[in-house]
């Protein structure tokens, strides 16, 4: 998931990078044995990534998860049917603590996935970061931005991808100053906005200028809410407020 940075991105020097190139190497080896535990590995690395420094995600847990999980597999004298059931009962025993914090990061990534894959608003952009690092330039690209709790944008991109087809698109995520895009139906590239000047974000004038689909899209929402049977408490339980507003329907 991480192979998306461009190589002017780069990754900060940390502490913590050896117990990730460890990792790394103890995802290679569970790809046959154990996709399911390797995937719970790869969305809890996400939890909380910020600035390129894996500093949130619990990188001791996944580590010696990772390492159970393997080790499990590895018993001598059993079949690769018998290691690869193994491998997957390791991977779901709650009862470790490991396993638990690797279980419970990577549902939190996964839900914050899956909404955004709902809410995300795209709308015509093409005088601002939509066109940063770009090829070749487009008047027709659609933008949506975000600033989601956890470093969700590498596992958009394949969605977002087959959606748009050869349509060119991007999204910003304003919290850690990304941008993810895709061209002409390309594997999309993930940069780092970081070092622009400016940084477009959410609010400003810009953003503010109601245009046609913004039009469209209010008077669809306003057409099918029924006003007698708004719940404002149920409303904020499945649209918490720090996404609303990058909602078009609340602007």
């Amino acid at each position: 998931m991480l192979d998306l940075f461009d190589e002017e991105a780069g990754f900060k020097e940390t502490s913590e990078n050896a117990v990730v190139a460890v990792i790394d190497k103890l995802l290679e080896k569970l790809e046959e044995i154990s996709p399911n535990a390797r995937d719970n590995a790869l969305h809890a690395l996400l939890y909380g990534y910020s600035d390129y420094s894996p500093a949130n995600p619990p990188l001791a847990a996944i580590k010696s998860f990772l390492q159970k999980v393997l080790s499990a597999a590895e018993k001598t004298g059993v079949t690769p049917e018998e290691a690869r059931r193994l491998a997957e009962q390791a991977s779901e025993d709650r009862l470790d603590p490991d396993t638990e914090q690797v279980k419970l990061a990577a549902a939190r990534v996964i839900r914050e996935f899956d909404r955004l894959r709902g809410i995300l608003r795209f709308k015509p952009d093409n005088d601002n970061e939509a066109q940063y690092g770009r090829e070749s330039k487009t008047d027709n690209c659609y933008t949506a931005r975000c600033a989601p709790d956890h470093f969700v944008l590498p596992l958009l991109a394949d969605h977002f991808r087959q959606r748009f087809g050869k349509q060119s698109w991007a999204i910003i995520d304003e919290k850690r100053k990304l941008i993810l895009s895709g061209d002409n139906g390309k594997e999309p590239v993930l940069r780092y906005l970081g070092t622009k000047e400016k940084i477009n974000e959410s609010g400003t004038e810009q953003e503010q200028k109601s245009d046609e689909w913004e039009g469209l899209w209010k008077n669809y929402h306003s057409s099918i809410n029924n006003e007698q049977r708004a719940n404002p408490k149920l409303q904020k339980q499945f649209m918490p407020g720090r996404y609303r507003k990058y909602l078009t329907e609340f602007k």
